[in-house]
């Protein structure tokens, strides 16, 4: 069993297949929770006489658990069909749930995938200036300037530069050079609007952070240097400045909200939201994080109609689910904000294609 990604499933072809969801599970009384909500799932199949599918949960029930306990304190999202056997790592808490039928349950592998902002982290040492892209999943560096490879080609006639060999006055050589590598990260971050962090040594990231003059500017810095660091590492220690970037983000979503507001390009009503959707015309879908919407949606014809509560009789299926995995197949984005920035009787918002 291999871990999955979300075009694998997005494209996933119609047939019967089994979405489910763990929490972790790291000792011997949820070992037992987890032996009792397998056996739960196994037991709704043969009633709903889904043997397809009971044969494929016996078949895989050991790859499950050993994934399960190769990482015991985290949570999983296992998607099984015939085509695909695969799993994913959830770093956010997730209830165990499971759904079964002719297409996977993705919410909250998108959730986890895309509640994960980008941020652009510089790293200014005693040697050389760092550039790295992530998003709390992943971090790579995308950029790698040492002082005593400066060139003039690439940083307008500076000339000859050394890396200072001690932190006291730093040579007017080493200024000019830090100000040349925040302008050209002011300007690889000016169209995608990402934050910024940085960190490294005090003397040298004040001056990287005084000619940083972005409108954004630099939203928070650790006072340690990442010189020797991995991305693994680093990786580890920026998950404390996941909630200020995600406020970023988040206020930077809201303005983006308001304006269009204005351009009557949003649309709220959910009606409407299905029928531009069976049509192709939204572009950004905005939904709220761990909240389901229940019932029936046909998105050829574009309708919908709501359950009260999830119903196996009425075969409900969650409606923000299907409505996001459309717009992505269609190449829209998509993304979740708080339940605090929707409106009275709003469950989602769409942004359409034109005025």
């Amino acid at each position: 069993m291999k871990p999955v990604n979300l075009n694998q499933l997005l494209f996933h072809p119609k047939a019967p297949c089994i979405s489910f969801f763990v929490p972790p599970f790291a000792n011997e009384e949820t070992d037992v929770a987890w032996e009792l909500f397998f056996n739960d799932m196994v037991e709704q199949l043969v009633l709903q006489k889904c043997y397809e599918l009971v044969k494929l949960m016996a078949k895989s029930k050991t790859a499950v658990r050993k994934v399960i306990k190769s990482q015991p304190e985290k949570g999983h999202g296992f998607f099984l069909s015939e085509a695909i056997q695969g799993y994913t790592m959830l770093t956010q808490m997730v209830e165990p749930y499971c759904m079964f039928g002719n297409r996977f349950h993705v919410r909250p592998f998108m959730e986890e995938v895309l509640v994960n902002p980008e941020f652009i982290l510089v790293n200014v040492s005693l040697y050389d200036i760092k550039v790295y892209r992530a998003d709390f999943r992943h971090v790579e560096i995308i950029k790698h300037y040492e002082f005593d490879n400066f060139t003039n080609k690439d940083f307008g006639g500076i000339p000859r530069v050394f890396a200072p060999q001690f932190l006291g006055l730093i040579p007017y050589r080493s200024i000019l050079a830090i100000r040349a590598v925040a302008k050209k990260v002011m300007d690889m971050t000016l169209y995608d609007s990402l934050p910024v962090v940085v960190t490294g040594l005090e003397q040298m990231k004040k001056i990287f952070v005084k000619h940083f003059n972005d409108e954004t500017g630099v939203i928070a810095h650790f006072e340690e240097d990442f010189y020797e660091k991995t991305c693994v590492e680093i990786l580890e220690r920026c998950r404390v400045l996941r909630p200020v970037i995600m406020d970023f983000n988040s206020a930077q979503l809201k303005e983006r909200l308001k304006r269009m507001m204005k351009l009557r390009k949003i649309v709220t009503d959910l009606d409407l939201i299905v029928k531009s959707v069976s049509e192709g015309k939204v572009i950004h879908l905005v939904l709220p994080v761990e909240r389901k919407l229940w019932g029936r949606i046909d998105l050829e014809k574009g309708t919908v109609k709501l359950h009260k509560r999830v119903s196996k009789k009425n075969l409900s299926v969650d409606i923000l689910n299907e409505l996001a995995e459309e717009v992505m197949r269609q190449g829209g984005k998509i993304q979740f904000l708080g339940p605090h920035f929707f409106p009275d009787n709003s469950q989602v918002f769409a942004v359409l294609k034109g005025a």
